[in-house]
């Protein structure tokens, strides 16, 4: 939700919330302020009439055409005035009418007398109603006024927020391109953008001594790797006895070993500093019976079966070599942990990818199996970076990759994000071929 829906909503909860209290609160003080002030001029009326009496004065000109009444009582209440107010249904108007009744007692001339009038007052459910209608328009009144108000606030003074969270979004470590922020007045803002300004700065910095660091480190170890390798070849071709002979040939391994490592490495820091970039789909499916039409050789070898459920029309957002070496780290890593005369079953739908093969229960946990040097069985063929490597291409390309491991399978299986697919028809072939063991990259 926008911040600036946040705050509207947060502002009419508040209104909404407190105005039935401040209603209540307005009812009682404008009933009481009317009955104060109808009680005050009752009582004015009993005084003029009591004034009247003690001048001896007959009263009957000021009580004409007046609701008053004038007896004498025995004796002097404790209060002089006692008002009081009560609701009745009139049935000469046939309505409810409320009353206002005030009687004031006065000792003149030795007697008590007690002065009575009263008056027709506004009914509290008259009050209520006229409150009520008054409260509709306002509050429709206040709610179209903060939506609108909202927007406007949004448009002119977060529009520098919005912007900044716009250029964030398009900020990548890849350009090299320092980020630009809108200039703002909002002090906040101000604090943000300079804050964002000097934390991508540090990240570009950082990156690009990673990057030289890498690539140097990637080169330099190339070349004595290259140059060991050529001396072992050499030192090969000489007269050797047996011993010298399986020694080198363990050298030769280890190097090839070392170059793996140095390009895996290598592959995966290019894909954690995202520079694999696409814009367009490719055929996955064309892809996949590819690489299973070059592993076949090595399927054969091995006497593994391949049952294949590659479908059709399969197009996912992928860069393509990407997609080429998630593939053969899929397929090279049910290759080398099968069965002996074991099988490999591969399916791709438009949703999912997933590759299963019989093998020996994994010797450490299954979530750990994607992280670097981790290896099931420790087989001495693998390097332990093919499952990371499938994993960050995965993360990069916000696919879902899991591994289950039930019923004497390995199950690796990969779930395509919803945005990297097409609405194509896909068409389910089924194929089974023969192939043989291929290495890991």
């Amino acid at each position: 939700m926008k911040l600036i829906n946040k705050l509207t909503y947060w502002i009419l909860g508040v209104v909404f919330l407190v105005t039935p209290f401040t209603m209540v609160i307005s009812y009682r003080s404008i009933k009481d302020n009317i009955n104060n002030a109808e009680i005050a001029r009752l009582t004015q009326v009993t005084d003029k009439v009591a004034a009247q009496l003690k001048a001896g004065q007959p009263p009957h000109q000021y009580m004409l055409d007046r609701p008053i009444t004038v007896k004498t009582v025995a004796a002097m209440p404790t209060v002089k005035t006692q008002p009081h107010n009560y609701n009745f249904y009139n049935t000469e108007l046939k309505r409810n009418e409320c009353r206002m009744d005030v009687t004031s007692y006065y000792n003149i001339n030795g007697k008590v007398y007690a002065v009575y009038t009263y008056n027709y007052v506004t009914q509290g459910r008259q009050i209520i109603m006229g409150m009520i209608y008054a409260l509709a328009w306002k509050m429709g009144l206040l709610t179209i006024s903060v939506l609108i108000t909202g927007r406007l606030l949004s448009k002119y003074i977060l529009s520098p927020f919005n912007q900044t969270l716009k250029s964030i979004g398009q900020f990548t470590l890849g350009n090299r391109e320092k980020l630009v922020l809108p200039a703002t007045t909002t002090a906040e803002f101000k604090e943000l953008n300079s804050f964002l300004k000097n934390m991508t700065d540090r990240a570009l910095q950082e990156y690009s001594a990673v990057k030289e660091f890498s690539e140097n480190a990637s080169h330099e170890v190339q070349t004595p790797l290259a140059v060991i390798r050529t001396k072992l070849e050499l030192l090969s071709e000489t007269p050797i006895n047996e011993d010298q002979a399986l020694l080198i040939g363990d050298m030769q391994s280890s190097i090839e070993k070392l170059v793996k490592i140095n390009r895996s490495l290598l592959l995966l820091t290019k894909l954690n500093n995202a520079e694999y970039h696409t814009t367009e789909q490719v055929k996955l499916c064309r892809i996949a019976k590819d690489m299973v039409r070059d592993m076949e050789p090595h399927m054969e070898m091995k006497g593994i079966t391949l049952r294949n459920h590659i479908g059709s029309n399969i197009p996912v957002l992928i860069h393509p070599v990407l997609a080429e070496i998630l593939l053969n780290n899929l397929l090279s890593n049910a290759i080398r942990y099968n069965a002996p005369d074991g099988y490999i079953d591969i399916t791709l739908t438009p949703n999912r990818l997933m590759v299963k093969n019989p093998g020996q229960p994994p010797v450490v946990e299954p979530e750990m199996l994607f992280q670097r040097f981790k290896k099931s069985n420790q087989c001495a063929d693998s390097i332990g970076l093919g499952l990371s490597i499938v994993q960050q291409i995965c993360s990069v390309n916000n696919f879902e990759v899991s591994y289950t491991y039930q019923n004497n399978e390995h199950i690796l299986q990969v779930i395509f994000a919803e945005e990297a697919l097409q609405t194509e028809q896909a068409i389910t072939v089924e194929e089974t071929f023969f192939a043989a063991d291929t290495a890991l990259a």
